[in-house]
């Protein structure tokens, strides 16, 4: 076999191999998916009883958590993904407009997050009573100091 044909398969090799670690690299890290705004519901089941939710409100809770949860993972996981792929775009100096496009994903995400913590909050201000929600975004805030 030519030499050079031998000395080119072991260069798209080695090139297919840092491709793939470059892949495996890309792989985000749980800070990549960004602190939410707000986040109440884990406080709300951690608080149920000093909250003193009744068996409606804590079914209208479960509810809710079952029909919104697979969204904000999704959200979070994509949020995640794209930040990993944008940093490898950065490390690797992927063409500008490759980076300035994974951006606008991640905005676009991180927006659509945002939408759903505050779809969030609104179903437990419907849920809960005035006083349970004052109550709650109390627990919140001072956790946040």
């Amino acid at each position: 076999m030519n030499r050079s044909l031998v000395f080119m398969r072991g260069a798209v090799l080695a090139l297919g191999l840092l491709t793939l670690g470059s892949v495996a690299m890309a792989k985000s890290v749980p800070a990549d998916q960004g602190l939410p705004v707000v986040e109440l519901m884990p406080l709300v089941i951690k608080h149920e009883a000093d909250l003193r939710l009744s068996a409606e409100q804590i079914a209208a809770l479960a509810d809710y958590r079952k029909q919104a949860m697979p969204g904000r993972i999704s959200v979070q996981k994509k949020i995640q993904m794209l930040r990993g792929e944008l940093r490898m775009a950065i490390l690797d100096n992927k063409p500008a407009a490759d980076r300035e496009a994974l951006m606008k994903q991640i905005g676009d995400a991180e927006i659509e997050h945002f939408k759903g913590r505050d779809r969030c909050v609104e179903a437990l201000r419907k849920i809960l009573s005035a006083e349970q929600f004052a109550q709650l975004s109390k627990l919140y805030l001072d956790g946040l100091r």
